[in-house]
This record gives C-alpha cells, sequence and structure tokens, in this order.
C-alpha cells in the first residue's frame, strides 16, 4: 500500500501494521524509517498525553499484546 492512499484511521493503521518500506518495494525492509515512525508516535504521545490517560491504561490492556510487550522490552534495550 502507499502512503497516497491513507483515507482514514483502518488504512492509516494497516499502512503501519505493513509497512516494509516508503516506496513500497518488495523485498526491502527499512528499519530505521519503521523505527522513526515509531519514535514520531512517541513523541506524539508523550506530547499530547493526559496524565489520566496513563492512570487509566497503566497496564496497557486491552492493546498490547504479550507479542508486543515482549518487544517492546526488546527495544528498552536500544535506549
Amino acid at each position: 500500500m502507499k502512503i497516497e492512499n491513507v483515507r482514514s484511521f483502518e488504512t492509516l493503521e494497516n499502512y503501519l501494521k505493513e509497512f516494509r518500506n516508503f516506496h513500497d518495494e518488495p523485498g526491502q525492509y527499512d528499519f530505521n524509517g519503521a523505527f522513526r515512525l515509531f519514535l514520531a508516535i512517541l513523541d506524539n504521545l508523550a506530547r499530547n498525553h493526559l496524565d489520566v490517560d496513563m492512570e487509566e491504561h497503566e497496564e496497557l490492556r486491552p492493546w498490547v499484546t504479550e507479542e508486543q510487550r515482549t518487544f517492546l522490552k526488546k527495544l528498552e534495550r536500544l535506549t
């Protein structure tokens, strides 16, 4: 999918889940590009969240799967 086709939250979410590279070329995975998108979302959350948002979602339920939780722990090693 190309970014030009994103027209709704659902298509944006799908685009990010299926992202391989910005030019949608098969075979090439752009880890740095994907990681920069991830960091942009983190910056957005940090800048715009309310404290009550974090309290309500303290256990990251039900949005974070066990696989995602495990991968987040792997990413923690990068910090």
